[in-house]
């Protein structure tokens, strides 16, 4: 691809972070390659095409399903694969009752047909069955830490840097980050907060207004005013308004954000338990899917 570089999309849960082209005042697209060393530069202009013009992404996605693995993968694939095969009723375990039978085999999912595979070992500094907060931090800094901490050290008091923070802080990159689940949930926080505690949603609300990334859509704010009810604190979703976000809670005016908007935080109209997205099993024509915010997002 013949693109400018451009972001960055987490998806957990499935999460989605993206970022996108740079604008200049007029907002028309402006090149975002960074003055950067020969060696950097070189790394990323290697692959050229027949014009020797640099292809690179104009957008990076990172996919998180929390809780994924192989076996869930195979379940899926197997499940899609029997649901789309007309012989699957008819095949038995007994040679003679197959009735001529065939099974065709699992129905692949996408990302099963990418060109390359990896696998991670997932323990983290004190678990071998770790949770998503140690986990997620492992992917956005590359640093261990203890089960139900967030960007931070096994102490609590180092803070880790995140890629999202650096491509956005140092690249100037946008970034945005999609949840099915809640948008200051351990996973989507991983990418922006800093807590010894995965259950401090309201301080990881806080560090999302802070933040300052461009675009986030899905699950609702858990705990907006605190943990008190009788002594609430400022509600999250007014210091983000009051922080430059646009904040939205229909699909009519989620459909009415435009790149023009500016910072927006999307929230679902049609939350399940929790203030968390309906299971995809569950949604209707009439809900947005993760697809669709990712769509908007773009």
């Amino acid at each position: 691809m013949k693109k400018t570089i451009a972001g960055l999309l987490a998806l957990c849960m499935m999460l989605g972070m993206f970022t996108g082209c740079s604008k200049n005042k007029q907002n028309e697209t402006v090149n975002t390659q960074p003055d950067m060393s020969a060696t950097t530069a070189s790394a990323i202009t290697t692959a050229a095409d027949e014009n020797n013009e640099a292809s690179v992404p104009k957008y990076v996605f990172l996919f998180i399903g929390d809780g994924m693995s192989y076996p869930q993968i195979q379940s899926a694939s197997d499940y899609l694969g029997a649901l789309n095969d007309e012989d699957y009723f008819m095949a038995q375990p007994s040679l003679d009752d197959n009735q001529g039978a065939v099974l065709d085999g699992p129905e692949y999912l996408n990302f099963m047909n990418f060109e390359a595979a990896g696998s991670a070992v997932t323990y983290d500094s004190n678990s071998f069955a770790p949770d998503s907060a140690s986990t997620a931090t492992s992917i956005s800094t590359g640093r261990k830490t203890y089960s139900g901490t967030i960007n931070v050290d096994v102490t609590g008091t180092e803070t880790f840097e995140t890629i999202t923070e650096k491509v956005h802080e140092q690249l100037g990159m946008k970034v945005g980050i999609i949840s099915s689940v809640n948008l200051n949930h351990a996973t989507p926080a991983a990418f922006y907060a800093h807590q010894a505690s995965r259950n401090n949603y309201y301080e990881i609300g806080e560090e999302l207004v802070d933040s300052g990334f461009e675009y986030f859509a899905g699950g609702g704010l858990k705990k907006t005013t605190g943990y008190d009810e009788e002594n609430p604190m400022p509600d999250l979703y007014e210091m983000a308004k009051e922080a430059g976000y646009t904040v939205t809670f229909t699909n009519e005016e989620a459909e009415a954000v435009t790149a023009e908007t500016g910072k927006v935080i999307l929230i679902d109209e049609h939350l399940a338990d929790s203030d968390a997205m309906a299971y995809e099993l569950d949604r209707t024509d009439d809900m947005w899917s993760l697809a669709d915010y990712v769509d908007k997002g773009i």
